[in-house]
C-alpha cells in the first residue's frame, strides 16, 4: 500500500458518500445501502484523523448512519419475507402474511426513508457536509501507519471472536490478517527510517522494504 494511496482513498470514500446524497433522496434502487456502507467506512477511518473536524464529521456521520440504517433494515426485512414467503408458497397463508410481513413492513420503510430526506434536508446533514470537506482537505495528515496498526487491531479481535465461537476457518483468516498486517508495518517502519540515506546498498535496502511492504 503506497502511502500517497491513504490520502486519495479516504477522499475518494467522501466524494463517493456525498455524491450519493441525490440518489438517497430519490430512493434509487441500493442508494441508502450504500450511503449507509460508505458511513461505516468512513467512522472506522476517521478516529485516525486529528482535529474538530474529524470529531465533528464523526459525530454527524453516526446520526446520518442511525438513520440510513433504520431504513435499510426494515429494507431488507422485507425482502426476506418476500423471499421466504415463495419458497413456503402456502396460499391459505400468504396474503394475511404478506400483509404482515411485506407490505406493513414496506409502509414502515417508507416513513424511515422519509426521516432520511428530512435529515438531508436538515441543517445537521449541511454541518456534516461542511466537516467532510474539511476532513478531505486535510486528508495527507492521515498516517499510513495509523490505518496499518487499526487494521491489524480488528484482525486480531476477528481471530480472537472466532476462537470463542468455534470458528476455525475464520480464525484462521483473521491470524493471517494479523500477519499480514503487521509485516506491512514493519517494512514500512524500516522502509521509512533509512529515508534520507545515500549509501548504495542502504538505498537499496531501503527500495526492497518499500516493494515488501507495497505487495500487501
Amino acid at each position: 500500500m503506497a502511502e500517497a494511496d491513504v490520502e486519495s482513498r479516504l477522499a475518494d470514500i467522501v466524494d463517493a458518500l456525498i455524491g450519493l446524497g441525490s440518489a438517497v433522496r430519490r430512493d434509487e434502487p441500493d442508494a441508502v445501502h450504500k450511503a449507509r456502507t460508505m458511513t461505516r467506512r468512513l467512522r472506522a477511518i476517521l478516529p485516525l484523523l486529528p482535529g474538530r473536524d474529524a470529531h465533528e464529521a464523526l459525530a454527524g456521520l453516526r446520526r446520518y448512519g442511525r438513520a440510513l440504517g433504520g431504513a435499510r433494515d426494515l429494507e431488507v426485512r422485507a425482502e426476506l419475507g418476500e423471499q421466504l414467503l415463495a419458497d413456503i408458497h402456502d396460499d391459505d397463508l400468504e396474503d394475511a402474511a404478506h400483509e404482515r410481513l411485506v407490505t406493513a413492513v414496506r409502509r414502515e420503510r417508507a416513513a424511515a426513508h422519509a426521516a432520511v430526506v428530512e435529515y438531508l434536508d436538515g441543517p445537521r446533514y449541511r454541518h456534516l457536509l461542511e466537516h467532510l470537506e474539511a476532513v478531505r482537505a486535510a486528508a495527507a495528515d492521515l498516517d499510513g501507519l495509523a490505518v496499518q496498526h487499526e487494521a491489524r487491531k480488528h484482525a486480531r479481535a476477528m481471530r480472537y471472536l472466532a476462537e470463542v465461537l468455534g470458528d476455525e476457518k475464520t480464525a484462521a483468516t483473521g491470524a493471517a490478517l494479523q500477519d499480514a498486517f503487521g509485516a506491512q508495518r514493519d517494512y514500512t517502519l524500516l522502509a521509512r527510517s533509512l529515508e534520507g540515506e545515500t549509501d548504495e546498498s542502504i538505498t537499496r535496502v531501503r527500495d526492497a522494504a518499500w516493494k515488501r511492504a507495497r505487495a500487501y
